[in-house]
């Protein structure tokens, strides 16, 4: 089950940066601008952060295996029809249908495969298991970048058809189709009104709360950064875009699996200690980060700038594990993955879909280097943000049915 999940993480990532690293060629094809490649992760993300919320509500009612199945087909059709953009002569429209079709399918992976994670491994390894499961987020991102060097439409096919086969894998996964405490549902528990009340009842966890407005800071660091990276060295560091590449595509492997394995584990020991220990993992890792991101921008390419990039993504990729682990801990079972998908909703709705745009209109304005201090401002922010929930956590986590390690290890919570 983790290795289809995982799989499927992978291509979710690949489809979504594949485009990162042919920006030459979709210029050459269709003589589209900055903010223009930017609108493309910005297309992706905006369908991708909208379906989030019904689709994490509907795995908590109905089959989740199947919502995560469906989900896969549809970003692989919408690739295709980014592949096929040059065929069909409509240029940048058809390449905007594509990656909003693309974002569509896939949102819905991240926020129930968390949940169902969460649900079926130990309380004690939550964090730790869903950092294997971005295992596949980290390698996704840096193959889409590689698959990207083959050039339009070749990197688009290399990515847009093996996650069919992986959905009929997560069709039949061998769990069952709702979370263990979740009793059959009566119609009233499925309807729109029961929806409403769900979300309303999630964001009323004051630790929730916080934990969105950090969510969708760092989002919108990490969605800048990423979209903007490889031509960030071009331009600046001397790189071919080759060079660019494969540098992200080597440092984000060996930092980004990292920083992904030591936050969830991190997160899961000091959790053991404190019911606020995973907050605390996050925003630490966050804070740790933000110097070698200035370092990055800053410094002339050689040594210290590929040292700083490096330990960069090591830090930036340490909250995915204990984010997702601290959410399951803040709900009951019939909301855990509408609580995910909020989550993952708002933080690429408000966070990650503008912040490839907005960085875009930025460069077009002022360079690509000045338009990068604003990511890299909202690395602080964010830290500050995961770092209020420690005073709150403790009270929000009383009394729910799926305590964390901390209970299961000495009643911390």
């Amino acid at each position: 089950m983790l290795a289809v999940l995982a799989g499927l993480n992978f291509f979710n990532y690949a489809n979504r940066t594949v485009v990162l690293s042919m920006y030459d060629d979709l210029r050459a094809a269709f003589g589209l601008s900055d903010a223009e490649l930017g609108l493309l992760t910005t297309a992706f993300m905006l369908t991708n952060a909208l379906v989030a919320l019904p689709a994490g509500w509907a795995a908590d009612r109905f089959d989740r295996r199947r919502v995560i199945a469906l989900g896969a087909v549809v970003w692989s059709a919408g690739s295709i029809v980014v592949a096929l953009a040059d065929v069909a002569g409509v240029g940048l429209k058809t390449l905007i249908i594509g990656r909003l079709l693309a974002g569509l399918g896939s949102g819905a992976l991240v926020p129930v495969g968390n949940a169902l994670l969460c649900d079926v491994f130990p309380p004690e390894r939550k964090a730790r298991t869903v950092s294997i499961f971005n295992v596949g987020l980290v390698f996704g991102a840096v193959a889409g970048f590689g698959a990207g060097l083959a050039g339009y439409p070749t990197g688009i096919w290399a990515v847009a058809l093996p996650p069919v086969v992986l959905a009929l894998l997560a069709w039949n996964l061998g769990v069952s189709a709702r979370r263990r405490n979740v009793a059959e549902l009566t119609y009233e528990q499925t309807s729109w009104e029961r929806f409403a009340r769900d979300v309303l009842a999630t964001f009323r966890v004051r630790t929730f709360r916080r934990t969105v407005v950090g969510a969708i800071l760092i989002s919108f660091s990490v969605g800048g950064y990423s979209a903007w990276f490889v031509d960030f060295v071009v331009r600046y560091k001397g790189m071919a875009v080759e060079e660019g590449a494969i540098f992200f595509g080597v440092a984000g492997t060996v930092a980004g699996l990292g920083g992904v394995l030591a936050g969830g584990a991190v997160g899961d020991r000091l959790m053991l200690r404190a019911p606020y220990g995973r907050v605390v993992a996050i925003s630490l890792g966050l804070l740790l980060g933000l110097p070698f991101a200035t370092i990055s921008l800053f410094v002339d390419g050689g040594p210290v700038f590929l040292a700083g990039s490096t330990l960069m993504l090591l830090f930036l990729n340490s909250y995915h594990g204990p984010m997702a682990a601290v959410v399951d801990d803040l709900v009951p079972d019939e909301r855990a993955a509408t609580a995910q998908a909020s989550l993952v909703g708002l933080m690429h709705l408000v966070g990650t879909a503008p912040s490839a745009f907005v960085v875009g209109l930025l460069a077009d304005e002022f360079g690509l280097r000045e338009a990068l201090i604003l990511p890299t401002v909202t690395i602080a922010l964010a830290a500050v943000a995961f770092a209020r929930g420690c005073g709150s956590i403790a009270a929000d986590t009383q009394g729910v049915d799926a305590p964390s390690a901390g209970g299961a290890a000495g009643g911390a919570l």
